[in-house]
């Protein structure tokens, strides 16, 4: 397999984020066939048959619904609250319920339209020669009304036509460095095919096939290659919010926020100048982990107003008006030693990603401004300029700038990652340690 893996990257002079990384052409995200519910097993990209096969033993319709019904409870993760947000059972449940006949949710009929398909295989870890996993492969869904057109911000309706989205992020299963170089191979080859055709479509439905068909994981709950599925949502309330979902006792269960601790609680605290004071170093260098214990239930991201805290006039935060009433408020406080490392910190979080770090109005995958639905989405996704090139003030000292682009990043990563399965190093694969510590 190696060997094969170098040939391929000795063809192989660049990749096509288009067709290897950011996947929102709709000759593939409208595939008439696998994004078809009513196709059955040959419908590989429904939020139906992902769902499905991540369900493991248990009824697909009642796994989802109970973890739609998440929503209209407070959940408490680690001391942290997620408040209910009960407009879920007025614009989602309910409405689909009624679709269906009223007993159970119909998956055939599900208001998730696929919006992207993803390639982050630069979330790979491993020490040559041990390999723990090969990143993650992922789908992104847009949440549609009863209309079958996108359910609206609160906020922002102008900007951003869709107000809930959800990720499916899959393991990439690789245990050693030649299920690694398989993988590579995989996305290597992807781009000798032109993109959205039907040979395209074939290739890329291999690959994702091998990481969301049921049993692509038997070590891990119900089997499944799920590492857990996020929400980004400013429909059901706000301000606007992330939530982490891991698969538990064998149901779709909220999980803490990778590297996110609890905005309302710690932000403008001394608790976080020392936080960040105290893992300066390990923030400069890309190594610092949130501990489980400080995870939040959720990730909120703004606009804020001074109601959302309890002390907000003794907060030391930066708070950047963004009207008489709302304020965009990136993590901060008086004392912090290090603003590079306040920001690596900021950036990891969801909330700082998905806002003041990167200043993007909602999403960085989201429904294209001027969409053609119900029919149709007419145009790809839209992309922030986080993902595909932006130049930003940094929101805590603006004379600061900061250059995002971060599928070029990936693009690079990848080009090396093949390069290091080629003759120049024996096919040997990558010789680094590769452990990122992000979640964007």
């Amino acid at each position: 397999m190696l060997g094969l893996v170098a040939r391929t990257a000795a063809q192989a002079q660049s990749v096509n984020i288009n067709s290897q990384l950011m996947i929102t052409d709709l000759r593939v995200v409208e595939d008439p066939i696998r994004t078809n519910p009513r196709n059955g097993a040959r419908a590989a990209w429904t939020f139906k048959s992902l769902m499905t096969a991540m369900a493991g033993p248990n009824d697909p319709s009642e796994f989802v619904m109970r973890w739609l019904k998440t929503w209209e409870t407070d959940q408490v993760i680690h001391g942290s609250v997620a408040r209910a947000r009960p407009d879920i059972r007025r614009k989602v449940i309910d409405p689909w319920l009624k679709a269906s006949g009223g007993k159970s949710l119909n998956l055939d009929i599900a208001p998730f339209k696929l919006l992207a398909i993803v390639n982050r295989m630069d979330l790979r870890a491993h020490d040559s020669p041990t390999v723990a996993t090969a990143g993650e492969g992922r789908f992104v869904f847009g949440l549609l009304g009863p209309d079958g057109k996108p359910l609206a911000p609160l906020l922002g309706a102008s900007v951003n036509p869709g107000g809930f989205v959800v990720i499916f992020e899959y393991e990439l299963v690789a245990n050693n460095m030649a299920q690694l170089a398989e993988w590579t191979l995989l996305w290597a080859n992807l781009g000798r095919f032109q993109l959205g055709t039907p040979q395209y479509n074939a290739a890329l439905e291999a690959i994702t096939r091998r990481f969301t068909d049921r049993g692509r994981a038997p070590h891990k709950p119900n089997g499944s290659a799920i590492n857990q599925l996020r929400s980004n949502e400013l429909t059901l309330a706000e301000p606007w919010e992330l939530r982490e979902f891991r698969i538990q006792n064998g149901w779709m269960a909220p999980h803490g926020m990778a590297q996110t601790p609890d905005f309302i609680a710690l932000n403008g605290t001394p608790a976080l100048v020392d936080l960040i004071n105290d893992n300066e170093e390990a923030l400069l260098d890309g190594t610092f982990v949130v501990p489980a214990e400080m995870q939040a239930a959720s990730s909120l991201a703004g606009a804020f107003q001074r109601t959302h805290f309890p002390d907000f006039e003794s907060r030391t935060f930066t708070a950047n008006a963004l009207s008489a009433t709302l304020f965009d408020i990136p993590w901060s406080g008086a004392g912090i030693a290090n603003n590079d490392a306040r920001q690596s910190f900021a950036l990891n979080t969801c909330g700082g990603c998905h806002r003041a770090e990167t200043a993007i109005n909602f999403l960085h995958v989201g429904f294209p401004v001027g969409h053609s639905l119900p029919r149709s989405l007419g145009k790809p996704a839209a992309l922030s300029g986080f993902m595909s090139g932006k130049t930003i003030k940094d929101p805590v000292d603006p004379s600061i700038t900061r250059t995002f682009n971060d599928l070029d990043r990936r693009r690079q990563d990848l080009e090396a990652l093949i390069r290091s399965f080629g003759p120049a190093n024996g096919s040997t694969g990558p010789r680094t340690r590769h452990v990122p510590n992000f979640v964007h």
